[in-house]
């Protein structure tokens, strides 16, 4: 299993606010991964959101996009954290079996660990996940959420049905005090997810992940009726371990956010209130780490 890390601005459909590279933010210390995020001043210094970055020959995203370039304009800024990815993309991908992963989760405002299964072949399309998602597992790093695990399905970029089978299980501590064993098990007829060994929930297409699509007016539904119940879930997916920031859809609108998902200054906002979360974000904590990775098959 060889792991390809992604250099790019990461965008559509959750828009985060952070860049993908490699280099301070991933390492490998004592056969543990460590993701950590780091300001892009750090890096480029002062003032470096508003000017321009190029990732020239080293983007891994569509070269002459802005996956591979992008210039500030106005209110529209370079988004201002580095955070690292790495994927099997290139090397590694399967089609039901059990994955398990040992992680400790970051603590820290506005990140969110990506530990999760993409689709390499995006059979059903490439717009707002229509050919899915699959969370391992996901605990939002605000202090507030950061005894709240979730895992499962994401079959579109926002409500109802971006979280509709998504299985939550509330722990004792915090999932950042220690390393867990997150595992997720997906069969041709459903989906299980376990902490620990502890099963807490269980996911079944019913009639068809297709006919729930369709009932809520979501184009790639129609797509899914080519495949099983279970598609887009019938497909070939690679693994991904990284770490997002802020976005446009995975934390709610709410009186202590400085952006609004709807806003066209998002990123910027968050940025401007920088002093309200980078004190948050400890040197030791707010880092995702990773153990070990195994796929087993059915």
């Amino acid at each position: 299993m060889i792991w390809t890390p992604e250099i790019k601005f990461p965008g559509e459909p959750d828009y985060p606010f952070n860049i993908y590279l490699y280099d301070q933010s991933i390492q490998v210390k004592d056969g543990t991964l460590t993701i950590k995020p780091m300001t892009l001043e750090s890096r480029y210094g002062e003032g470096a959101v508003h000017t321009f970055l190029d990732l020239a020959d080293r983007c891994t995203g569509e070269i002459g996009t802005n996956e591979c370039y992008r210039r500030a304009f106005g209110p529209q800024i370079i988004p201002p954290i580095i955070s690292g990815k790495v994927t099997t993309k290139h090397s590694f991908a399967f089609k039901y079996g059990r994955i398990e992963v040992g992680a400790r989760m970051p603590l820290g405002k506005w990140l969110i660990p990506e530990i999760q299964l993409e689709p390499r072949d995006n059979v059903y399309g490439t717009k707002r996940y229509a050919s899915g998602l699959l969370r391992i597992a996901c605990v939002r790093g605000n202090k507030e959420s950061s005894k709240n695990l979730y895992g499962g399905p994401i079959l579109y970029d926002s409500e109802p049905l971006r979280s509709a089978y998504l299985k939550e299980k509330v722990g004792f501590d915090q999932w950042s005090k220690m390393f867990h064993n997150y595992t997720l098990v997906w069969r041709p007829d459903g989906i299980s997810l376990y902490v620990d060994g502890e099963n807490y929930g269980n996911v079944v297409p019913g009639e068809g992940f297709a006919e729930e699509a369709m009932k809520h007016n979501i184009k790639s539904g129609s797509q899914w009726l080519r495949g099983t119940l279970m598609a887009p879930f019938d497909q070939m997916f690679y693994i991904s371990l990284g770490l997002s920031v802020g976005g446009v859809h995975e934390f709610p609108n709410c009186p202590n956010k400085p952006w609004t998902n709807e806003g066209v200054k998002a990123m910027l906002d968050f940025w401007k209130a920088k002093n309200q979360w980078f004190s948050t974000w400890f040197d030791d904590t707010d880092m995702l780490q990773i153990d070990f990775v195994a796929v087993f098959a059915l």
